[in-house]
């Protein structure tokens, strides 16, 4: 007996766009407090997969296996249905366009989500000074041990991605930190929206695990994983004043990763695929479809 497509495990364009759309209606009156606790995870399991992936590079002299381990903070976060300001730059808008959500209710969701986010990154950023530095004993140094290594080399991203790439260039280092952050958050949307079309644990982590590893390989501007490094930085003894971080790097960033996610994901998937219907899911009721979908935008 032959099966149906959501009865397999593939979950397919039309349905996944329906049910992102309906899910996103959901997420923009999530609470609050929820905003801000998913956030708050969402941001502090990236920081921590920032440090293993560059603890991984200093230990094995590979900076390629640092980056393939790093998506595991990603892969968490769309199993738990947790809060990433960047996926929802692709979600909410969708939801928006198909009149299910707001631009008040988005915006208010981007806002706090991206505040959560930050917070997380800064409890992590603290708690890493303290450790990487032996609670402030030990100064950060390309010759020491790993630890010091990587404090180090945090601090020279911390330098090199806001002064000298950026606030050197004047309105071409603007426009180099929005274009990156473009590129960065299409490759995150995209392994959001690719994690989302298996509706099996193995098939979700494998299908997001690349495009997130490509941005982290490129080196291209993702704003959370930028909340830790350049909230890091400077509490390590980098120097980079705060306001140079929010106008050269956070602002500019936060403007391409919203283009990124909006345009090249939300825009084209909702263009293309959208069902011209009411009913934004299967008309087979398909309850774990409902459930997955439901579970892993974060729409409670």
């Amino acid at each position: 007996m032959s099966a149906t497509a959501s009865q397999m495990d593939y979950v397919l364009p039309n349905e996944l766009v329906d049910g992102m759309i309906a899910a996103g209606g959901k997420k923009s009156t999530v609470s609050v407090k929820n905003l801000l606790l998913r956030g708050f995870y969402s941001g502090a399991i990236l920081g921590l997969a920032v440090i293993l992936a560059l603890t991984v590079a200093k230990q094995s002299g590979l900076p390629f296996l640092g980056s393939v381990l790093f998506p595991f903070g990603f892969a968490s976060i769309v199993l738990f249905g947790m809060e990433l300001v960047t996926g929802n730059f692709a979600l909410l808008p969708m939801a928006t366009w198909a009149g299910k959500s707001s631009w008040g209710a988005t915006f208010r969701n981007w806002a706090w989500v991206w505040l959560g986010n930050w917070i997380g990154t800064a409890v992590v950023a603290v708690i890493m000074y303290l450790s990487l530095t032996s609670g402030g004993t030990v100064e950060p140094s390309a010759d020491g041990g790993v630890w010091q290594k990587v404090a180090a080399t945090i601090i020279k991203l911390n330098v090199a991605n806001v002064e000298k790439k950026y606030e050197a260039l004047g309105s071409l280092g603007f426009f180099l930190a929005f274009l990156r952050g473009v590129v960065a958050n299409w490759l995150v949307c995209l392994g959001v929206t690719m994690a989302l079309v298996s509706k099996s644990v193995p098939g979700k982590i494998l299908a997001c695990w690349l495009p997130i590893t490509a941005f982290q390989t490129m080196g291209m501007e993702h704003i959370v994983v930028n909340q830790f490094l350049h909230t890091a930085g400077p509490i390590l003894g980098s120097g980079v004043p705060f306001s140079k971080v929010i106008f050269w790097n956070f602002f500019p960033v936060t403007l391409g990763n919203i283009v990124g996610g909006m345009v090249f994901i939300g825009m084209l998937f909702y263009s293309t695929h959208r069902s011209p219907v009411d009913n934004v899911l299967p008309k087979e009721h398909d309850e774990k479809l409902e459930r997955e979908l439901a579970a892993e935008l974060g729409a409670r």
